[in-house]
Order: structure tokens, then sequence, then C-alpha cells
């Protein structure tokens, strides 16, 4: 473990953009996609997938070129706000993990598979921090890579060319509804306590971890998980076998559990240890309440409710940018 610490602390690069990859993909990246392809069809489900690609090297392009907005976006009531946003982003890992057991084991033990991790996660990053996190990602995300690539591989040899029929969505409200669902997950990064504390702990931390091009890391970021997201793709057009179930409960919990991680730690990041653990326990205790909205449920909650937030906070911070700009200008 020590051994690992030290070469992330001297090439951190890879190591960030799989983190982000990981933090970003979530279990919703492999459900939402399903249904969207048999509720709308294939095209909205593409053009959805397109935009989840974009968004993390939106965010990277944007921190690069407006670096007002991480001013405004490290003000106290905006990280209280996105604080909060981290709890429906627990909520929505918890409900994906849940659901992706419940049909092997039943509710109870989905129940006790789901709180196990999130509890363990609370603990374990309450003591351990930001490296901890990185570094459980990256491992997250590599056997999110194995675990894609073997269902999407023998998935697709079982169905002997049987492939589901789905509707290509070619209609104009089919295609809207996927520019709109695909639009509301470009502000989704924004909403990341962690994305901003990774490029603050880029820049200056306590651990002596190399610096980096930390939007190169986010552009890289993004790369990575589109190349996770055409293997989860294939799959909309495949059954999965009763054999291969535990191996899709498995991705899914992989999936759940990298972007679980980085939003728990959002809180300690955010209020420190005491009240980040106070704020995990209680969203972790009040997830029950939650849980029957199902995964597209809530996150389709939590998506609407946050692009009128972010595109006030990005419209105040271009605001500052261009004020800037112009008193340089007139100096």
């Amino acid at each position: 473990m020590e051994r690992l610490k030290e070469r992330f602390k001297s090439k951190p690069q890879l190591y960030y953009t799989l983190s982000i990859a990981a933090s970003w993909a979530g279990a919703g990246s492999l459900m939402n996609s399903t249904t969207l392809a048999n509720t709308l069809g294939v095209i909205p489900a593409a053009i959805w997938c397109l935009f989840n690609t974009l968004a993390c090297i939106v965010f990277g392009l944007i921190i690069w070129y407006m670096p007002t907005v991480r001013r405004v976006m490290a003000t106290k009531l905006c990280r209280f706000i996105l604080a909060a946003f981290s709890i429906f982003q627990i909520w929505l890992c918890m409900t994906a993990l849940h659901d992706a057991w419940e049909g092997i084991t039943g509710n109870f033990w989905a129940m006790m598979i789901t709180y196990g991790f999130t509890i363990g996660f609370v603990l374990v990053l309450l003591t351990r921090g930001i490296i901890a996190n990185i570094l459980t990602d990256n491992g997250g995300m590599w056997i999110i890579y194995a675990l894609v690539l073997l269902l999407s591989i023998v998935s697709l040899v079982a169905t002997q060319g049987n492939f589901n029929q789905l509707s290509l969505g070619l209609n104009a409200s089919a295609i809207g509804q996927g520019l709109y669902k695909g639009f509301l997950l470009l502000p989704g990064p924004f909403t990341y306590p962690y994305f901003f504390k990774l490029i603050d702990y880029n820049e200056k931390n306590d651990e002596k971890v190399s610096q980096c091009d930390i939007t190169r890391a986010f552009v890289g970021g993004g790369i990575a998980f589109g190349i996770y997201l055409i293997f989860a793709f294939s799959l909309i057009f495949t059954s999965i076998s009763p054999v291969l179930e535990v191996a899709k409960a498995v991705l899914l919990s992989a999936l759940a559990i990298s972007s679980l991680s980085s939003f728990i730690y959002s809180e300690y990041a955010v209020f420190g240890s005491t009240l980040g653990f106070l704020i995990n326990g209680i969203a972790t205790a009040f997830w029950i309440f939650v849980a029957p909205l199902g995964v597209m449920g809530v996150w389709t909650l939590m998506a609407e409710s946050r692009i009128y937030l972010i595109c006030g906070m990005l419209a105040v911070a271009l605001g500052m940018k261009l004020a800037e700009n112009g008193k340089a200008v007139s100096a």
C-alpha cells in the first residue's frame, strides 16, 4: 500500500484521471442508458451518452478558461449548497447499489449490502482522507473496465445475432427528450465538491503529492469514462443471462461504490470530520425514505433542480471574469 501511495505522489495525473472517471461514472450511466433506450429509443440514448462523456471535459475546460468559477464555488453559501446536492448523490448511489442486488438476494440482503458498503466508507474516509478515495477509485475503475468488457463480449456472443428489438427513436419528441436529459448532465460535475477539492489539492497539499496539469486530468477523465460507456452502451442490445446477472450486479456495485465514496468524502471536505460524519450518518439513515423513487427518479429529481443553480453560478463567474478583463484593459 505504501509503494502504491509513493507512485501516486510522484506521478498523480493518471490517478486523478481515473478517479474523476470513476466518480463520474456511477451506476446511473449503465442503468439510465438502458432505461432511455427502452423508453425513447437508441438514438436518444446515444445522445444522452455523448453528453455524459462530454460533461467532465466541459467542466475541466470551463474551470481552466474561467478561474472565477472556483472563487464563486468556494464561497460558504455555494459550498453548503453543493454539499446538500451530495446528499442526493449519496442516495442515488445507495439506491443503485440496492437495485443491483435486490433481484438476486432479495430486499433484506440488498439493504444489508447497501448499508454495509455505505457505513464502511463513511468510517474509512473519516480516518484516511482524500488519498484513500483516489486510490479506491482507481482500483474500482479497473474493475469496472474488466467487468464491462467481459459482460459486453459474452452477452454479444450469447445472443447469436438475436438482438433486442429497440426503436431508433428518430421522432422529434424522442430526440428532444434525449437532448434535454443530456443537457441536464452538463452541470453535473459542477455539483461535485470532490472535483473542486481535487483541483485545490493538486495546487497545494500536505502529503507532498506532485503537481500536474489538472485540466488534462479532467479531459482524460471524460475520455476514460467514454471508453467504458461504449461497452456499457452495447449492453442495451442484449439480454443478460441469469449466469451473468451476478457479474452485472458486481459491475453496478463497483460503479455505485466509486461514486458513493467521492460524495461521502465531499461532506468531510466541506464540513470537516465531525459535522461531515454527522451529515453522512443522517444521509445514510434517511435513504430508506428516498429509495422507492428508483435510480431514474432520484437522478431526475436532482438533475432538474441543479441546472438552475449551476447556470446562475456560471453567470456570476462569467460576469466577474468580464469585469476583471475590463479593468485590465482600462489599466
